[in-house]
């Protein structure tokens, strides 16, 4: 189940409400990253205090553990994790690839992780038509994805809004293994969307086909035009979006007026503050990103007028900076507590500081979104664009 209203437009940039089975999301919107049923530090609670109203879930680390049954036996993922919003599961796909060709990290420091060589080991993941079969990074166990056991495995953590199994690939593949595999997604999503509709899963959930391609346009276009033709709820835009933020915006560019205006748009993995606005400016409707719960990990802290959005909370120079993280936000760090305050408490590992932290950042990425959800009411998106801009040099 999923309604989509634009409410009003600014260019490209769209503001609108999607209606779900369990609660409402004003777009543009953002999905916090909350992995394995839990956000990095912090209550669920404290998140919708900080104007969160979204979740997203990995269905790859829970299918490990718990196991989708342990999950389903406590009333699916909402009951479960006690989250009362909208909620999403991505596939796994990604967490699942990234196991054969690296991680992020692994490609932005130049280690890269191509299928093994024949060493006669077993491989980490294997990949044909029918799905792909990978090693637990628990226990070694091995499990195998289908889409149709992957939708299967969705349904029964009980999230509103589905993903279809894909394979991410990423930057330093050739085009031609890039090409490849936006094809075999492509019969996968359809298989998914088959899947989904002879289980009856649309009276209480939506499912999302995924754009791919890499950086390459003229596989983007492709992969577009089709999913676009199959009659999917939303739209996913995955895959490799570029080494510069130029290079995302390219894609976005040319994926966007490809798909149904009617549908909403999501960017995988986008979520820096910049980004954000650029991305509803090219059609995207909503985010999902870990970045505000991890840099809480590491004691920075969103606000504006910094560089990149970043305030570091265990420099010495917060000892003498008795005022809140930033003034007028609303959450719990900075209307109870001082930036020195804060610097004690990452200097002492003490856990409240990332639960602080993290809460704070949220509600930056909440309140930026309002604000951009206000200025395309008011045409005036543009503007706060050069505004965001300038706040994050």
């Amino acid at each position: 189940m999923l309604e989509f209203e634009i409410l009003a437009t600014d260019g490209a940039a769209r503001r609108g409400v999607i209606r779900t089975a369990h609660g409402v999301l004003e777009t543009p919107g953002f999905f916090a990253v909350a992995t394995r049923a839990a956000l990095k530090g912090l209550d669920p609670a404290a998140a919708r205090r900080a104007g969160i109203r979204a979740l997203i879930c990995n269905s790859y680390h829970l299918a490990v553990q718990p196991g989708p049954e342990v999950v389903a036996a406590a009333g699916g993922l909402h009951r479960f994790m006690a989250w009362e919003g909208v909620l999403a599961t991505d596939s796994g796909g990604f967490q699942v690839f990234s196991l054969r060709h690296g991680q992020v990290a692994d490609e932005l420091k130049g280690r890269r992780r191509l299928p093994l060589p024949e060493t006669g080991e077993e491989a980490v993941v294997t990949v044909d038509e029918e799905g792909a079969e990978f090693r637990s990074a628990i226990d070694g166990s091995r499990h195998r994805f289908t889409p149709e056991g992957n939708v299967a495995l969705q349904r029964a953590l009980g999230a509103d809004l589905l993903f279809c199994l894909d394979e991410c690939t990423p930057f330093h593949v050739p085009e031609a293994y890039t090409r490849a595999a936006m094809e075999r997604n492509l019969r996968w999503a359809r298989r998914c969307l088959q899947t989904f509709q002879e289980l009856g899963m649309g009276a209480r959930q939506a499912l999302y086909g995924i754009v791919h391609g890499g950086v390459y346009p003229d596989l983007r276009r492709a992969s577009a035009t089709a999913i676009a033709a199959m009659g999917f709820d939303g739209f996913g835009i995955g895959d490799c979006l570029g080494e510069t933020k130029q290079d995302w915006y390219r894609v976005v560019e040319l994926v966007c007026p490809l798909l149904p205006p009617d549908r909403p748009r999501h960017l995988l993995g986008v979520g820096e503050p910049d980004d954000l606005v650029e991305g509803v400016l090219r059609g995207i409707d909503t985010f999902d990103c870990a970045m505000p719960t991890r840099i809480a990990r590491h004691g920075q802290a969103l606000v504006h007028g910094r560089p990149r959005f970043r305030l570091d909370l265990t420099s010495a120079r917060r000892r003498g900076e008795d005022r809140p993280i930033e003034t007028g936000c609303p959450c719990s760090a900075c209307t109870r507590f001082g930036r020195a305050y804060l610097q004690h408490l990452f200097r002492a590992r003490e856990l409240l500081a990332v639960a602080l932290v993290a809460e704070h950042n949220l509600a930056f990425t909440a309140r930026l979104l309002a604000r951009v959800r206000e200025a395309i009411s008011a045409g005036r998106l543009a503007e706060l664009r050069r505004e965001v801009t300038c706040a994050g040099r």
